[in-house]
């Protein structure tokens, strides 16, 4: 089975296109946030979320692709978990915050993500 789901994501939030982010995300899914404290399960709440993010001067992501685990929930939708690590700068500071993840994905070109929980791991 292809699992290339989570990669498009990283490759896409990497490249700062928020359009392309956006469009990996289905109408109804429901995103908590890393850095937000509220379930958002709008399009509208979700292009707000990556809207900031992305503005962050050199926002992105880096996945630790040893973390990773996928598992089928079905002949359409599949789990990826595991640990990525978010970096931009604020001020003179270059922040980096690790977090854990877990996605749900249909299996299909756009709208794939129906479900992401990512939260920081505490210190």
């Amino acid at each position: 089975m292809e699992f290339s789901h989570l990669e498009n994501w990283i490759d896409q939030i990497n490249s700062g296109n928020l359009e392309q982010v956006l469009g990996l995300y289905s109408q109804d899914a429901l995103l908590f946030a890393t850095f937000d404290e509220e379930p958002l399960n709008s399009p509208a709440l979700i292009r707000g979320y990556f809207d900031s993010f992305l503005a962050r001067d050199g926002a992105g992501v880096e996945l630790d692709s040893a973390s990773v685990c996928h598992s089928e929930l079905g002949e359409n939708r599949y789990s990826s978990t595991g640990l990525y690590t978010f970096f931009f700068n604020e001020g003179d500071q270059h922040v980096r915050q690790k977090a854990r993840f877990t996605f749900i994905f249909k299996r299909q070109k756009t709208g794939s993500i129906i479900h992401h929980h990512s939260s920081v791991i505490p210190a």
